[in-house]
């Protein structure tokens, strides 16, 4: 990674660059100390500069240029080799938040030795100095653009070394199979372990069903962090969006007793109790729709209920039920695996839908006085599994790079299983058992091409 030259040292804004109360730069490297004692000043003591960085120690300091010019009075905080960031000895600014100081004191860094640092450079320094691996690498660059709770939290204990943890036990369970091949390789006639074919394959199909739990796990993690999928169908005028601004808290669906008011779907998050839930508001089911808009909003509502974990079915309670009606009920009966919550809205009025819904999951609402809210937020709630947050604080998600070696590590295992199944011999199963090992190694931090590199810490924040 021509462009990540680990002997240079580095510097670079690791907050926004605008006006603000203060503003953090960073520099990394083997020259940061000596281009500090360069530029430091005790700030009572403006003519002794700052020469002896003690590791995590502050220090108030005056920073002049090389006319002697003050830049700012400032905090600076070093940290040295082997015990940062980066593995190199570090140093941070923390300044005024001032453009015309971020700017004079960056260039005054590149001057006196240090150049700006690249995307991801520093997280680049802490992977290539084996501070963190490539997981724990990726998972930092998740951390910071998390968008709720759940993603925050997943990131920090992948980042924490969840998943390697486990990446290295799987590898720690091929080697142990690897030295019962070897074992009977160089020992044939030694009869203190016995060997056969039928306990290489055991040991593999264990792996195997590792590797699968961790596929299968990641996918529930996954479904919690990008949120509960929630689409609300019904007819025009049943009440969607009122009930969309209902649980949302505030009005953003426009609410119209002219039919269909809602051509597309509109969609939010909401939080039941830190868990996302991502709520769609649908176009109304209308059979008799005369329009390529009314028709293409239908079809839109058809795929959010296809793509949606739950849907929630609105009905008008205050009038029986119509054939717009049933062509909605129609329509669910064809959905599978989806949890359908029925919804008879206008519980404030007097009841007249009399069609008998085939379902034990239904809720009386009025969105007027919000009777049936906190039932509803309940059910909502009640589709997360104890066991899925369970998981959730045991297990960890993979990206799609680390899905992608997984897969090819379930391939690979069951290239192994067949060749043990067909007794091959103990040199070509101990070759594809090395194959398997080297794969996975891939997902945690065995690289083995520039290009996925430069390609993930593309994507960092400079000054990250």
């Amino acid at each position: 990674m021509n462009e990540y030259d680990i002997k240079d040292t580095i510097a670079a804004l690791a907050t926004p660059y605008s006006k603000s109360a203060l503003a953090i730069i960073r520099m990394s490297g083997s020259k940061s100390l000596e281009i500090a004692s360069k530029i430091c000043f005790y700030a009572n003591d403006e003519n002794k500069n700052i020469k002896n960085f003690e590791h995590r120690k502050s220090y108030y300091a005056l920073i002049k240029d090389e006319n002697n010019i003050p830049i700012d009075e400032l905090i600076v905080l070093s940290t040295l080799s082997p015990n940062t960031f980066t593995s190199e000895d570090t140093i941070e600014f923390i300044s005024h938040g001032s453009i015309v100081v971020i700017d004079s004191l960056m260039n005054l860094l590149i001057r006196n030795g240090a150049r700006a640092a690249n995307r991801g450079e520093f997280t680049y320094r802490a992977y290539i100095n084996g501070r963190i691996g490539i997981s724990e690498a990726e998972a930092i660059h998740d951390l910071i653009d998390s968008n709720n709770k759940l993603m925050a939290e997943a990131s920090i204990y992948k980042m924490r070394g969840r998943l390697t943890r486990e990446i290295d036990k799987l590898r720690e369970n091929i080697k142990n199979s690897l030295m019962l091949v070897y074992g009977e390789l160089d020992f044939p006639e030694d009869d203190t372990e016995s060997f056969s074919y039928d306990k290489l394959i055991e040991m593999f199909i264990q792996i195997k069903n590792d590797i699968e739990n961790i596929l299968s796990n990641s996918k529930r993690v996954e479904n919690l962090i990008n949120g509960i999928k929630v689409a609300i169908l019904g007819k025009v005028n049943a009440g969607k969006s009122s009930i969309f601004n209902m649980m949302l808290g505030n009005e953003r669906a426009i609410v119209s007793n002219i039919a269909g008011t809602t051509r597309d779907f509109l969609s939010e998050n909401i939080y039941i109790e830190n868990i996302p839930f991502y709520i769609m508001d649908t176009a109304g089911f209308h059979k008799e729709a005369d329009n390529d808009i009314e028709l293409e909003g239908i079809e839109r509502a058809k795929k959010c209920a296809d793509d949606a974990d739950i849907v929630l079915a609105v009905f008008d309670s205050s009038i029986d039920a119509d054939e717009d009606d049933i062509n909605l009920i129609e329509f669910l009966n064809t959905l599978n695996n989806k949890n359908i919550i029925f919804i008879l809205n206008k519980s404030d009025e007097e009841k007249k839908f009399n069609y008998k819904i085939e379902n034990s999951n239904i809720i009386n609402i009025s969105t007027k006085t919000e009777e049936g809210k906190n039932i509803l937020i309940q059910a909502l709630k009640n589709h997360v599994a104890d066991s899925d947050i369970d998981i959730f604080n045991k297990e960890s998600y993979v990206n799609n790079r680390e899905k992608g070696y997984l897969q090819r590590g379930l391939e690979q295992i069951n290239i192994c299983i067949e060749k043990s199944k067909n007794s091959y011999s103990l040199d070509e199963i101990a070759e594809e058992m090395n194959i398997l090992n080297n794969i996975l190694g891939n997902v945690s931090g065995k690289i083995d091409a520039e290009e996925v590199i430069n390609e993930i810490f593309a994507n960092f924040c400079i000054g990250k």
